[in-house]
């Protein structure tokens, strides 16, 4: 019962910012006089300084000269609590740099989802406009540029799977799951905005077939990303690892 006494006692001294930093003071002078701890403490209240001292009793002592001075408890305590802030600066440190790789790895996620959606947009957009503009537009022209949004598409995929393989997993399964839902959130995001272009064309009186094929080539582009998704990401996988650039 004494031991978890002064067990408590220890704890107890060590809990107040100023009692640490006389102990702190002490195990950098070995030794100082009363009006010099109250001197480096800054206060102006002797009696408050000798409350302190007193709470201290376990960790600090006086020498014959009537010093104040570390005892082999506040010693070893004083080692504790360096140990508890070495931890603990090691935990924050460690907390933020995690954070700050979370935010990293966010934004580029962020970025590669931009690239892969920014030709199949840039499309929609361009042939909505011809549509309605130039009612004449060629089936050829239209399924060319769907192939460069499909293309566009391919290419933020390949980007997420090298994204995926150095920050998350390097299993060509993993790989080809995550590819794969990358590629159907991608494509419910392309058959969005197909579809509020057909919306924007039936506002504007456009003809219908034709807004009809615009749909379905959208629908068809999706599709195909989704197929094609898991492939990419199994090739990618087992080439980097035959590669001699196994690291990316």
């Amino acid at each position: 019962m004494a031991e978890t006494d002064d067990y408590n006692e220890i704890f107890a001294a060590l809990r107040h910012p100023v009692r640490r930093q006389i102990l702190l003071l002490l195990e950098d002078k070995g030794e100082a006089s009363f009006t010099e701890i109250q001197n480096a403490l800054g206060l102006s209240d002797t009696g408050l300084v000798s409350y302190h001292l007193k709470e201290l009793a376990p960790l600090v002592e006086q020498s014959t000269r009537g010093k104040y001075c570390l005892s082999e408890v506040g010693q070893a305590s004083i080692t504790l609590f360096r140990k508890v802030e070495m931890e603990k600066n090691k935990t924050s440190r460690a907390v933020h740099k995690e954070f700050e790789k979370l935010i990293g790895e966010t934004v580029l996620l962020f970025c590669v989802g931009v690239i892969t959606m920014m030709a199949p947009l840039s499309v929609d957009i361009y042939l909505s406009l011809q549509v309605i503009y130039q009612p004449s537009l060629s089936i050829e022209q239209v399924f060319l540029m769907y192939f460069v949004g499909l293309l566009g598409m391919v290419v933020g995929v390949l980007m997420f799977v090298l994204y995926d393989r150095h920050y998350f997993s390097r299993s060509l399964r993993r790989n080809a799951i995550h590819t794969t839902i990358f590629a159907v959130a991608s494509a419910l995001v392309s058959i969005s905005s197909v579809s509020v272009m057909h919306s924007f064309g039936e506002m504007t009186s456009v003809n219908s077939s034709a807004l009809i094929w615009l749909w379905s080539l959208g629908a068809l582009r999706s599709i195909s990303l989704v197929i094609v998704a898991p492939i990419i990401a199994y090739v990618v996988g087992r080439f980097l690892r035959d590669h001699p650039f196994r690291s990316l």
